[in-house]
């Protein structure tokens, strides 16, 4: 089982805030990205709108929802979906690295935010262990103070990722930090690439 190995609220303003949550874990990015992508799994169903996640999913390319489907047993006893919500509208999704989404969640859809999280993965040279992380920015016109609200959506949402990354083992050594948001998109490297670049004697060739 693992858990965060740094969660906070890492910045703050009158119209905005930053938490960022990151762990490393022992498992392939691409098993990472199965799991994340099975909302209804991990997700609480206490912060839902339906008062359950079995109807949560992931359509992870761009303009793709995470969603949550309102569903009930009809008398035929068949489920049948009576409503719906959007959570989180996807806006870059690059399988087993980087899936951005833009949303304002929970009590934040009701206010003139916009909310972006970047949920991204690393991968250790060595292949055996990938550092995954939460960030979620939100800036905007809200009728909470930050100071309230910025702590409360740190703490939904680390649960949310300490369940997201559950099954997983903690990596031995885990010294996980932010780092300058090193995993946020624009610096994301591929190993396999950088390791042959170095074999070869060239210059390493950046962000991927």
């Amino acid at each position: 089982m693992s858990s965060p190995a740094s969660a906070e609220v890492k910045t703050t303003s009158e119209s905005g805030f930053n938490v960022v949550h990151i762990t490393s874990v022992a498992a392939t990015p691409e098993e990472i990205w199965k799991r994340l992508l099975a909302p209804k799994d991990w997700w609480n169903k206490a912060h839902s709108w339906s008062g359950s996640s079995a109807g949560f999913y992931i359509d992870a390319q761009a303009n793709g929802c995470f969603c949550e489907l309102f569903q009930e047993k009809g008398a035929d006893g068949k489920i049948k979906t009576t409503g719906s919500v959007e959570h989180m509208r996807v806006i870059f999704a690059q399988p087993g690295k980087v899936l951005r989404m833009q949303g304002a969640l929970g009590p934040l859809q009701s206010e003139a935010v916009i909310g972006t999280l970047t949920v991204a993965m690393e991968p250790a040279k060595d292949g055996k262990t990938t550092k995954v992380s939460f960030s979620y920015v939100v800036g905007g016109y809200m009728r909470y103070k930050v100071a309230d609200i910025a702590p409360a959506v740190d703490k939904v949402l680390g649960e949310q990722f300490k369940n997201m990354v559950q099954p997983f083992t903690a990596a031995g050594g885990n010294e996980s930090k932010d780092n300058g948001f090193s995993l946020d998109v624009d610096k994301l490297e591929d190993p396999k690439a950088t390791d042959e670049a170095e074999a070869e004697g060239s210059p390493n060739p950046g962000p991927s």
